[in-house]
């Protein structure tokens, strides 16, 4: 999809304006990991990077440096980098440029800068705390320690078993009874599964359903495809979708996932982990007191109108308890699409 130049700026600077503005500022990588796009892609030398000190642009002859664009470029999304490079230079320039100048505005207006320097404050720490993790991260959460956990998360997985199997789909009884006669006849079971199963997903691969393990299936559906014997056919059995008439094709050990599709769930892991020690550690013998105060009063916010409900609901005048609210209405189910695998 091409994407015109001035939809793309805008699209950048928004986020980028967006980022900035948020209260839950993130850093994602350092300068030094932020790679310039299309690098990977081409074959010419990878640039010098400028000292931080080099002056990239000047406002009313004040300079704005290399090292503050790469720290203003940290807040890009990774999807924006398939931009070239000399665009996004531009519009991260631009909007600094206007950061900037709006901040000297306010000056001039004489905006109150204390709520602004609390949260300077606030945000810095922050930063602080990000980069005191990387490091520790750095160190902790090296390619061996994550290729051992997956090596543990092998070991300490029950092996389970998972059925291939296709299956035709139909309404009622009588029309799953009538596939059951069309197959004895010879009928050919991927070409009935495309033109008679209602489950649209699967009937277009001839009732394919690929490789499933038992909880990821509907369990009237699962107690049928796991006792069926290899290469045959079920009697049709009934789930919330209809009637299905079940062939088993194999049964076999689930294969445990690849390293490499695992490696974000196993750091996200190590990560949570390392967030946790690193909590404790700053924690230790530091001592901590929390005043008892107003919460409400403490966040500046109003009282609510009605008690909260952790609070004890009043007794009636006679002394009874008051009756139960009745319960709310079940929302509405989402519509079944035939496949008996259970929704992710």
């Amino acid at each position: 999809m091409k994407v015109t130049r001035s939809i793309a700026r805008y699209g950048v600077g928004a986020v980028f304006a967006c980022i900035l503005a948020a209260t839950g500022v993130s850093v994602a990588r350092s300068a030094d990991e932020a790679k310039a796009p299309d690098a990977a892609a081409t074959d010419a030398p990878a640039s010098e990077p400028l000292p931080i000190d080099t002056t990239v642009a000047t406002i009313e002859g004040k300079p704005i440096t290399a090292g503050e664009v790469r720290v203003a470029f940290q807040f890009l999304p990774q999807q924006y980098y398939f931009l070239p490079a000399e665009f996004l230079l531009e519009t991260v320039l631009n909007q600094m440029i206007d950061v900037r100048l709006m901040a000297d505005a306010a000056r001039v207006e004489g905006i109150d800068l204390t709520d602004v320097e609390r949260q300077v404050v606030f945000y810095r720490e922050r930063l602080l705390r990000q980069a005191y993790l990387k490091k520790r991260a750095d160190i902790e959460i090296t390619p061996e320690i994550v290729k051992q956990r997956y090596e543990t998360m092998l070991k300490e997985t029950t092996p389970e078993d998972e059925v291939r199997a296709h299956h035709i789909l139909v309404k009622t009884e009588a029309e799953a009874k009538a596939v059951v006669d069309e197959l004895a006849k010879g009928g050919k079971f991927e070409d009935i599964a495309k033109a008679k199963s209602i489950d649209e997903s699967s009937a277009k691969n001839g009732g394919d359903l690929g490789y499933s393990k038992k909880d990821k299936m509907v369990p009237e559906f699962a107690a049928v495809a796991f006792t069926t014997e290899v290469g045959k056919v079920s009697a049709p059995v009934q789930t919330q979708f209809g009637w299905h008439i079940i062939q088993v094709d194999d049964q076999r050990p689930a294969q445990p996932p690849k390293f490499e599709e695992v490696v974000p769930e196993l750091r996200d892991q190590l990560v949570a982990e390392l967030v946790e020690r690193a909590t404790k550690t700053v924690r230790a013998d530091k001592k901590i007191e929390i005043s008892k105060l107003d919460p409400y009063a403490v966040l500046g916010l109003p009282k609510p109108a009605v008690p909260p409900l952790s609070e004890a609901p009043a007794e009636n005048k006679d002394g009874a308890a008051p009756a139960e609210a009745p319960a709310a209405a079940p929302t509405d189910a989402p519509a079944a699409t035939g496949d008996p695998k259970k929704a992710e």
